[in-house]
């Protein structure tokens, strides 16, 4: 088993060279923005550089002297993969200036001013210290994901503001909020009408094209698997060069189509009639939550020259982490979701179908950096059945025990209001 967590390289591309990130116009406009007003909105589509920069522009700005900016992430490999990122353009060791801490994992010291945490990590710091005070800044990243705990956040925080307001003469604590795609009137609303910023994401057009390879009726993991190897084995063979990112539901499946997808693109006898001649081989990368952050780091190395990267992940890759030089992408058009078993009194992982938000923010991830195209197995009766509008907030279909308890511990005794 252990050879599945290992990178798949077939026989034998060119990495595409980074364009400027969207939101560096946006610099001075975002600064002021945050030192002007307790709450700001910033959205704008994944890719657009604000998990790595917008602290980096605050740091500079002076908010990370003597406090920390505290930046959340739904998940723990984000949280991780983003503070290594953030620290080798800073030039300093992951642990000093910049750092992270998840669960059973802190990787930061007494120097350190930017900090990537889960959003459970912070709400136990709020148990702790409800004033937040050794934070400048509190950056909720990914709030469309609307987990449990950033949903939490939003009120909690909130809540603290209005403290301050009546007569707290602590200097204020800033929060911004970062979305890729979210209601941000009503946010806004929530959110004492604070001023939104918005980021322009992608420049490139995105070919969508549905493959009617699986119906409403579709349902098993056998059948998506397939149908995924096949699509993406056809984009190796008969496209130009650039990556292929696959999305699947979980690690067994993931795994699973990586050994059908090597054993497949093995036995390719390469024909010299394609009109791109530069790709010679496959490299396929698994990418799940529990892989070792070693072999995480591997997704973002561009791949040797005449090699195509095919990376297949979960949702992580939809929203959390940007892969460069991603130009086809195969979506299975299902994701793993959490959802409450009233029957049995547990909340349960069930594989659903993906909402039609997740699937634009799915497509989103080709067409970084030239023309891409998105290749939807499922059929466009399966988008108008099966697929909602949007994705269910988390808090609507889990168990709410934990967060009342948590709510008990912070003081607000009436939950119900």
């Amino acid at each position: 088993m252990e050879k599945k967590s290992k990178p798949y390289k077939t026989k034998g591309g060119t990495a595409t060279e980074p364009v400027p990130l969207p939101i560096h116009k946006h610099r001075e406009r975002l600064v002021r923005a945050v030192k002007q007003n307790p709450f700001v909105v910033v959205t704008g589509e994944t890719g657009s550089g604000k998990t790595t920069q917008l602290p980096q522009y605050l740091y500079q700005a002076g908010f990370g002297k003597g406090a920390v900016i505290g930046v959340t992430q739904p998940r723990r490999v984000a949280a991780i993969s983003v503070a290594q990122r953030v620290s080798e353009e800073m030039g300093c060791p992951l642990g000093r200036e910049v750092g992270y801490q998840v669960r059973f994992d802190d990787c930061t010291s007494k120097d350190t001013a930017i900090k990537y945490m889960t959003d459970g990590c912070l709400l136990r710091e709020i148990l702790a210290d409800a004033s937040l005070s050794r934070y400048s800044v509190i950056i909720l990243d990914e709030a469309h994901e609307r987990s449990l705990n950033t949903d939490i956040l939003f009120g909690l925080l909130k809540k603290l503001f209005q403290k301050k307001k009546h007569g707290d003469r602590q200097a204020p604590l800033k929060v911004v909020v970062m979305s890729a795609t979210l209601e941000t009137e009503k946010l806004s609303e929530f959110l004492e009408d604070c001023p939104v910023c918005t980021i322009p994401g992608r420049t490139y057009p995105v070919t969508e094209i549905f493959c009617n390879l699986i119906g409403p009726k579709d349902r098993e993991s056998s059948v998506y698997v397939k149908e995924v190897v096949k699509v993406a084995l056809d984009i190796h063979t008969n496209e130009p060069a650039g990556d292929i990112l696959v999305f699947l539901t979980g690690q067994v499946e993931i795994e699973k189509a990586c050994d059908v997808l090597y054993e497949k693109a093995e036995s390719i006898d390469y024909r010299h009639d394609v009109e791109d001649r530069s790709v010679k081989g496959l490299l396929i990368l698994p990418l799940y939550g529990s892989m070792p952050t070693d072999q995480q780091r591997q997704i973002f190395q561009p791949p040797p020259a005449g090699i195509r990267k095919c990376v297949i992940s979960t949702n992580i890759a939809a929203t959390s982490l940007t892969v460069n030089g991603i130009r086809y992408i195969v979506d299975s058009g299902f994701v793993k979701q959490l959802n409450h078993n009233s029957r049995v009194g547990l909340d349960v992982l069930e594989v659903v179908p993906i909402s039609k938000t997740e699937a634009k923010q799915r497509a989103g991830r080709a067409g970084r950096t030239c023309a891409g195209k998105c290749f939807r197995i499922y059929s466009r009766e399966f988008w108008e059945k099966c697929m909602p509008e949007y994705t269910i907030p988390e808090i609507q279909r889990t168990s709410l025990t934990s967060v009342i308890l948590t709510l008990k511990c912070l003081g607000v005794h009436d939950v119900i209001r």
